[in-house]
């Protein structure tokens, strides 16, 4: 505040604040709440996925059923992973292009795990009864441009981020959204990274969105990153796109 700064968390649960640090949350000044997409707003996206997407076929209600609490990115790499696997079955693609059993399937045996934690009710409501008193208690403005250092230890997360290792079906995930979307950028990127010349900053702003492509070698990065375009033109000319 004496900085005229004002930190703001959007997001549709606090405890993913707590989680972290109780001293973190402190640290904010303003908590907006988003709501869960619910069976209609799924629905909604679905839908119009499949009018996007004439080729593509799958059940709406039944998928709809088995993603509650699901939020809308999650849907679109479960629907991707989907039509992904469904293309690498030669014999039923030949059938048909309906991919319902297949999205289920990756559902329930955990190859797919959308990004929703699991929290503890209890604490969840002790949360909710305190956080009128502790939105009360930030009115006295806390010292805290002093302590801020001490709560967010940068380098501690950078490490532990850069130690846990995604699965190489997720991280194959990763390298395809990123060859669909900025393959030539970032193609440039990770050849300038082996050279070691400076990054201008549109190229950082692209790099900062596939961040996972830092964990890996320019070499293998660049390896992975045609691998996955390769596949991504080989599911285009599948569905006639």
């Amino acid at each position: 505040i004496d900085r005229n700064l004002l930190l703001i968390w959007v997001n549709y649960d606090l405890q993913d604040i707590t989680v972290r640090s109780t001293k973190l949350y402190d640290v904010f000044d303003l908590f907006i709440k988003i709501p869960l997409l619910g069976k209609v707003e799924r629905e909604t996206v679905l839908r119009d996925f499949l009018e996007m997407n004439s080729k593509i076929v799958f059940d709406i209600n039944s998928i709809v059923n088995y993603t509650d609490k699901w939020e809308v990115e999650d849907l679109k790499r479960l629907i991707k992973v989907g039509i992904f696997k469904h293309y690498l079955n030669l014999e039923l693609n030949e059938i048909s292009n309906e991919i319902t059993d297949i999205l289920i399937d990756l559902i329930n045996s955990g190859e797919y795990v959308p990004n929703i934690r699991d929290h503890s009710i209890g604490r969840s409501s002790n949360l909710e009864k305190n956080e009128d008193t502790t939105v009360r208690s930030k009115t006295q403005a806390p010292q805290i441009n002093d302590k801020i250092d001490k709560i967010i230890h940068i380098e501690s997360v950078v490490e532990e981020i850069r130690e846990s290792r995604i699965s190489d079906f997720m991280l194959n995930q990763l390298y395809e959204n990123a060859a669909s979307m900025n393959y030539n950028e970032i193609l440039l990127i990770i050849d300038k990274l082996n050279k070691k010349e400076v990054l201008e900053d549109n190229e950082r702003k692209v790099l900062a969105k596939f961040p996972f492509i830092l964990n890996d070698t320019p070499s293998i990065a660049q390896i992975n990153l045609e691998k996955a375009k390769k596949r991504v033109d080989l599911i285009k000319q599948a569905f006639g796109k």
